[in-house]
């Protein structure tokens, strides 16, 4: 069995304020994600591994720089090979059609990261990025049918582009409308967006920032004003629209959940995970 090797610099980039890592043995992975570091590199070593606490996942770091995410259950969701080759075998696992188009489009490209998540309302979708000189993202449906990453689909309400342009600095990753016409945009800071045909948001959930300035007065003012005193230091990092107004939930690590009228009073109040 391969021996991980603790490097403090790797550590170092791998672990911030914001999550905390612990170095683990080969042998502490899931099944799942050692199975598939045996089958697809089975002659690369393992430089370190380690279990990101608050995300409920782990790292692998191979001697050839490539970088593995896996989610607590072992299924891999990041492959960052940087510069080296993906092996023939990760793409042979991909749906034929995502492949075939890589293949056909990108022939002389060389993919730098394969991303692969339930997005939204848990629909598998894969983003491909590749190196330069051809820096650009391609996204997949579960099948392997390209998706539209095009900030200005015409399928997409200008209501609905008119919440995305108050998140000044982000770029749209990801469209996907399904067949209800609900979109759900994801921008490449990770923010996620729900919106319904008519372009009415009802979901936006950030990762690790608050939302931002221009979008908070869009929604009541006691609602904000609520959180900004009782809970100085903490973010909402998620907001949805009901039925009886708002609920929305804070960052970590005290993932409070408050929910309030559609004029900003607060209704209810708890910690409870996600």
């Amino acid at each position: 069995m391969r021996t991980s090797i603790v490097k403090a610099f790797l550590f170092g980039l791998a672990c911030t304020s914001l999550i905390a890592c612990n170095d683990v043995n080969e042998s502490q992975l899931p099944k799942q994600a050692s199975q598939f570091l045996s089958e697809h590199y089975s002659d690369v070593p393992i430089t370190q591994i380690m279990d990101t606490i608050t995300q409920m996942g782990y790292t692998a770091i191979l001697e050839n720089g490539t970088e593995i995410d896996f989610d607590e259950n072992g299924e891999w969701e990041e492959i960052n090979f940087k510069k080296t080759e993906v092996p023939a075998s990760i793409l042979q696992s991909l749906p034929q059609n995502m492949s075939s188009y890589i293949k056909e489009n990108y022939p002389e490209a060389s993919i730098r990261k394969i991303t692969k998540k339930n997005f939204g309302r848990n629909k598998l979708i894969y983003r491909v990025a590749f190196n330069k000189p051809n820096k650009i993202e391609l996204c997949f449906t579960k099948d392997g049918d390209l998706i539209s990453n095009d900030p200005e689909d015409k399928r997409v309400p200008s209501v609905a582009k008119n919440i995305i342009s108050l998140f000044e600095g982000a770029e749209v990753s990801t469209i996907y409308v399904d067949v209800d016409g609900d979109i759900e945009v994801e921008l490449d800071d990770k923010t996620e967006i729900e919106f319904d045909r008519k372009g009415n948001w009802y979901t936006i959930k950030t990762k690790n920032k608050t939302l931002p300035e221009k979008f908070l007065k869009q929604i009541p003012s006691a609602m904000t004003k609520y959180v900004a005193k009782k809970y100085p230091d903490q973010f909402i990092r998620k907001i949805e629209k009901k039925s009886y107004g708002y609920r929305i939930r804070l960052n970590k690590p005290n993932d409070i959940e408050l929910c309030f009228t559609k004029n900003g009073i607060l209704i209810n109040e708890e910690a409870d995970n996600e």
